[in-house]
């Protein structure tokens, strides 16, 4: 046997969302002539091909992983290339050359990778099982924002190239995984599951859609014909002696506790095999408060620390593989998970058990059928559904006692009404004091049920074209329940449980809610579920819209240029009304009077140019008469047409767009390559956004309302570019450079506010704001050679924007602020950032070292009133025209192998936030500063100035905010078994 080293040739070109390809040229090693009709196999992988009368072949559909790839023919050496990897959306190009038989045995070829992907068109991240294996990352957005391009602000959001957070997908085996209520990922996949993360970044080719800034693609492992199995298990604590921080300063192990494990192998050797895992995780996180008080505001007998920002969860994942030939299979994936925490409540530290909990529910199915015509040919078909529910609530019942509030017991406390034994030490607080007593009556319930079928067909034409089309088509089921418990009469001083019930005919003063005549509690596709479930206490829809999209793209191969050519259409029908007229959004309490003695089925049905009452002309003393559609005498109603319409609703419009997509790649040298792409992206507003609110429920008094959704918003439109270079400097050394451009249109802000007459008027979410982020980013690797490895990266990005939040303009209005009129730097402007890492392994032992680096994200700054000069001073200067203080992290994996009763065991230690570095999320505006405020100067001053012997805190404690920092130091062991 003989072994032989070599250099193969490994290049990319996306064709396919979850498996690889491999393509290459087979010569007579003497005469460099083709060879027709040679074998080239992967037995592992049950597939192969022979080549064609050029010498060439074409294998598709190959999953991630490493393959042994045995290549034989008559008169010829057997050759077999041993674990050649193939990754999502690449071709790995395999050219061979075979020698006349005249030795015995097979010649064994040991690959070592190129470094330059001679056809990729397109910025992209390709991480392994075994790189996370040995990344210090607890999940797959810690391994998302380490990557070029993306940034994450003050609330953990995530932004790739200079995008909202929301503009993202998430897939898994191929298939959406995406919350389309807020855009998040709708169920848990743990990091030990993934083969393949593909994180794609601003341009990507026609068969991906509904995203505008990246995709973060997951393809999880399959189950082979040997049993294999882990077992992972990890306890830890955050650590630190900065004061900042509460009851941190001791190292408590078991704070924090994970347990996972995994187990795969066949069921029926080479026809049926499963993959499966479990994880259970509990933290209780690194924010506490000494809790003193109960929720009637009476002393606890023990005042102790307690942890505000716990999590538990666990998750589960069963996948089946079926081949059903020897050129199908059937795969079928189900994963559940599920997470209940409390968030840090700074003003609720002493009295915590008056905290609402949130509930975390997701659910995923997926069935996949996939079969190969031939070498050169393939169909994927897909169903699927996942599953979201969020809740937020305290108790579990709501006719639970301990709803009685709180927030009433200082006056029934005054008055000498409080119940024995409840709130005797409740009074009355000065300012910055902490809640002594309460509980949260807010009750949320949201659930969102997606259901997809997916076709795609891959077809290699011939040696120059492969040609790939699909359709894609979801139905989205969304349903929300908001409410809190209300005390039933304002009559007496001690609170009493009101639950508002859909459909109830008096409302909590005992007015009288219009109901119709048929269908209360019954969801009709001709009536608003708002309508037909409606209290004025209540807000809940059920809103089923729906989203269709097909694709083509040719990936063409001309020498050595690579050209990728596409084209998407999207169709989204919200499938949802909106007001016919948009003064008289209310239907169960008009502004107009002459509509109270409607009914509601009226009101539903009405002609806006029917007569509604007359007036004397106060010159000729004649009868003037009125339709509907002329109250108010709005200006924008002479072209409205109103009067010629029926319905207090009308259906919203269907939107679609065509997207064009285009790469380009060109290798200038065996060691470098240049590429170009360009593309239109389209992408329907987050759900959220569409629906809030959707019955307009206003009060009769004057004032600015809103926002409320808009279900007829447009899509939201991008248009970017990307050019870049990739050289090897070194055989295990790549140098990388790429400028890029986006131009994103239609983004969603408040609109104007619409006029309801009498001083009143509302706001909806219109498409109006523009952003445009240009950046250039810089990357070096080292693979991993003579035991260790670097990456490298740094990114110059500008982003900017009208407005960074949906909400931002609305806000301004109703301080009387003049609204954004500029383009100015987004929240998650990150102007220069280096993200590193550093891997250091042998045969037993290892470390990885994470980096990353960045300057302040902006802010804008304001003035304390003390300290303006004139009465038209205002309080704020331009929008984020200051920058806080920069940023730096880094974490640390170690591990050493070990083997433990002939199991292979690994002994590993993660430390996050190596240095402890306390990084400013959040920072008072007129300091720019976390920790310093002329606020908190004035306030300690005033404290010191009287005697506040009622107040349960220091005004200190008021102003520590150790939830505007970063996490503080963090310690794991854990242990791992594998077999």
């Amino acid at each position: 046997m003989i072994r032989i080293l070599i250099s193969l040739i490994f290049t990319s070109v996306i064709f396919s969302g979850t498996t690889g390809k491999l393509a290459g040229h087979v010569t007579d090693t003497n005469t460099g002539e083709a060879l027709i009709g040679c074998n080239i196999l992967i037995p592992n992988a049950s597939t192969g091909a022979a080549t064609d009368i050029n010498g060439d072949y074409i294998i598709l559909n190959i999953s991630p992983g490493g393959y042994d790839i045995k290549v034989t023919m008559i008169g010829y050496a057997d050759v077999i290339f041993e674990n050649v990897t193939f990754s999502i959306d690449q071709t790995t190009r395999l050219n061979i050359q075979l020698n006349v038989e005249a030795i015995e045995g097979e010649a064994i070829i040991v690959q070592s990778r190129k470094m330059i992907h001679a056809d990729i068109t397109n910025t992209e991240a390709r991480i392994t099982a075994e790189e996370l294996e040995v990344m210090p990352v607890t999940d797959i957005h810690d391994v998302i924002k380490l990557q070029g391009g993306v940034t994450q602000d003050a609330n953990g959001g995530i932004h790739i190239r200079g995008g909202r957070s929301s503009e993202v997908v998430y897939m898994v085996d191929g298939v959406s995984m995406t919350d389309a209520y807020d855009g998040g990922i709708s169920v848990s996949v743990e990091n030990s599951n993934i083969q393949e993360l593909q994180v794609i970044s601003g341009t990507f080719n026609a068969e991906y859609g509904r995203a505008m800034s990246g995709i973060i693609n997951m393809v999880t492992k399959d189950g082979g014909n040997n049993f294999e199995g882990s077992f992972r298990s990890f306890t830890g604590d955050h650590f630190s002696a900065d004061k900042i921080y509460r009851d941190v300063d001791t190292f408590n192990p078991i704070n924090q506790m994970n347990i996972e494990g995994q187990l795969s192998g066949p069921i029926f050797e080479d026809r049926l095999s499963f993959f499966t895992s479990f994880r259970k995780y509990e933290t209780g996180g690194w924010l506490s408060g000494l809790n003193t008080f109960d929720m009637y505001g009476d002393t606890l007998s023990t005042v102790e620390y307690r942890p505000m920002n716990w999590i538990d969860k666990w998750s589960l994942q069963n996948k089946f593989t079926l081949k059903l030939s020897t050129v199908s299979k059937l795969k079928f994936n189900y994963i559940l998970s599920h997470e209940q925490s409390q968030g840090y409540d700074h003003n609720r530290q002493m009295n915590q058990d008056g905290r609402a909990t949130q509930y975390n529910d997701g659910r995923f199915m997926g069935l996949n059928l996939s079969h190969t015509f031939s070498p050169r040919s393939f169909m994927d078909i897909n169903f699927s559904q996942h599953h979201k529910i969020y809740e937020s609530k305290l108790f579990l019942s709501l006719g639970d006692a301990r709803y009685v509030t709180p927030d009433s017991l200082y006056w029934a406390h005054i008055s000498g009404a409080t119940p024995e034994g409840i709130g005797e030490d409740a009074n009355y607080f000065p300012a910055y004091s902490f809640s002594r007593w309460g509980v949260d009556t807010g009750q949320f319930l949201r659930q969102t049920t997606s259901n997809q079928f997916k076709f795609d067909y891959t077809n290699q034409i011939n040696n120059y074209n492969q040609l790939k089309l699909g359709v894609d088509y979801q139905k989205h089921t969304l349903e929300l329940d908001a409410f809190s418990i209300m005390d039933s009469s304002s009559n007496d001083q001690i609170f009493t449980p009101f639950i508002p019930r859909l459909g109830a005919n008096l409302d909590l003063s005992g007015g009288i809610i219009p109901q119709l005549e048929n269908g209360h509690l019954t969801l009709s596709e001709d009536i608003p579920s708002w309508v037909t479930h409606f209290h004025v206490n209540r807000s809940y829809y059920h809103q089923t819209p729906m989203e269709v999209s097909a694709f083509i793209q040719d990936k063409i191969e001309y020498g050595d240029m690579i050209v990728n050519l596409g084209l998407r259409y999207d169709y989204f029908d919200p499938n949802s009304w909106v007001p016919t007229n948009p003064h008289e959004p209310y239907i169960q309490n008009p502004r107009d009077p002459h509509l109270d003695s409607l009914s509601l089925d009226e009101r539903l049905n009405i002609n806006w140019g029917d007569i509604s009452h007359f007036s004397m002309d106060v010159n000729t003393q004649d009868t003037v008469w009125h339709t509907y559609a002329e109250f108010g005498n709005y200006g924008d109603m002479e072209t409205s047409n109103l009067a010629s319409q029926n319905g207090w609703y009308k259906k919203t419009t269907p939107k679609s767009q065509w997207s064009p997509r285009f790469g380009i790649a060109y290798p200038i040298s065996d060691k470098g390559v240049i590429h170009f792409s360009y593309g239109f992206f389209f992408q329907v507003p987050q759900f959220e956004l569409l629906f809030k609110d959707p019955g307009y429920k206003m009060s009769e008094g004057s004032g600015k309302f809103g926002v409320f959704g808009n279900p007829d918003l447009e899509p939201q439109k991008t248009i970017s570019y990307e050019l870049g270079l990739q050289q090897e400097l070194a055989p295990d050394l790549r140098f990388e450079v790429t400028g890029y451009y986006r131009d994103v249109r239609d983004w969603v802000t408040t609109g104007i506010p619409i006029d309801l007459g009498g001083g009143a008027s509302y706001f909806t979410y219109v498409n109006k704001d523009y952003s445009n982020v240009r950046g250039l980013l810089l990357s070096m690797d080292k693979h991993f050679s003579q035991n260790y490895a670097w990456h490298l990266d740094y990114t110059f990005q500008i982003a900017e924007g009208s407005n960074s939040n949906p909400d931002e303009e609305f806000g301004a209005q109703l301080s009387n602020s003049e609204p954004t009129r500029a383009i100015v730097p987004l929240d998650w402007d990150q102007r220069h950032s280096i993200n590193g890492s550093l891997y250091i392994g042998g045969q037993n032992s290892g470390g990885n070292l994470l980096m990353q680096i960045g300057s302040g994200y902006p802010y804008t700054p304001s003035f304390n009133s003390a300290s303006l000069i004139g009465q038209n001073i205002a309080n704020s200067m331009t929008t984020n025209s200051r920058l806080k203080q920069p940023t730096m992290n880094f974490d640390v994996k170690l591990y050493h192998n070990v083997n433990i009763g002939g199991l292979k065991g690994r002994i590993l230690m993660n430390i996050f936030n190596l240095f402890d570095q306390r990084n400013e999320n959040y920072i008072w505006t007129d300091t720019g500063r976390s920790g310093t405020s002329t606020t908190i100067e004035n306030a300690l001053l005033n404290e010191s100035q009287s005697e506040e012997v009622l107040r349960p805190n220091t005004v200190a404690d008021y102003f520590n905010h150790p939830e505007w920092y970063s996490d503080p130091r963090q310690i794991q062991f854990g242990l791992e078994l594998s077999w």
